[in-house]
């Protein structure tokens, strides 16, 4: 069997549970990707805007990459999003709070909610993000733009060499092409919407068929 057809090691539930999302062999799969275009690790590395020693470790099982991340690989390897991961789309494009399901990438610890749908010419991505405490994100770079709005909690954002602490109500909008994280270094759960350029659920400007 080829790679390509392995499933989703994913659990749908309504009910607003975390579910997870992510092909069980995602590191086989992104190597797979990466040699049949005749990328070696540091090209691919450069591409994506992610440090070689961390794809490695992707690549090998050993870390598991944020949301943010996984779709810099992607644009990397010239790959939907959705090669890695399938996450629902609402056909009327409204989501309702308290209804949205929750997902999780592997064994990560971050928790996401999908805010936007797909439509042709579509620009942005949307997710509300929940970031339990101790986590810190990679950094990572790219081109286009973030923007972000904390919910609740206390969320720490390093942009180049500059870090901020942003609570409820905070805003930050930054290019993404200047390296960048983010950490809770606080005692409770922090939750934050982000919208960026990154394109996180599209493929260019065609509707994707992303199923649940």
């Amino acid at each position: 069997m080829d790679i390509n057809d392995q499933p989703l090691n994913a659990l749908s539930d309504s009910s607003g549970q975390a579910r997870e999302v992510l092909v069980s062999n995602l590191g086989a799969l992104i190597r797979q990707e990466r040699q049949k275009r005749g990328l070696t690790l540091v090209q691919a590395c450069e591409r994506a805007r992610i440090s070689p020693a961390f794809l490695s470790l992707v690549e090998r099982g050993k870390a598991t990459p944020s949301l943010g991340s996984l779709a810099g690989i992607a644009e990397a390897l010239e790959l939907p999003v959705s090669t890695f991961v399938q996450i629902g789309l609402n056909a009327d494009a409204v989501t309702r709070a308290g209804q949205r399901a929750r997902f999780s990438i592997g064994d990560s610890a971050l928790r996401y909610e999908r805010l936007s749908t797909v439509f042709p010419g579509q620009q942005i991505d949307a997710v509300m993000i929940h970031v339990p405490p101790g986590y810190r994100a990679e950094t990572i770079s790219h081109t286009g733009e973030e923007w972000i709005y904390v919910v609740s909690g206390e969320l720490q954002q390093s942009i180049d060499k500059t870090t901020v602490v942003l609570g409820p109500g905070d805003t930050c909008h930054f290019r993404g092409d200047s390296p960048h994280s983010y950490a809770n270094r606080g005692k409770d759960l922090a939750t934050l919407i982000w919208v960026g350029t990154v394109p996180v659920f599209r493929n260019g400007d065609q509707p994707q068929g992303i199923h649940p």
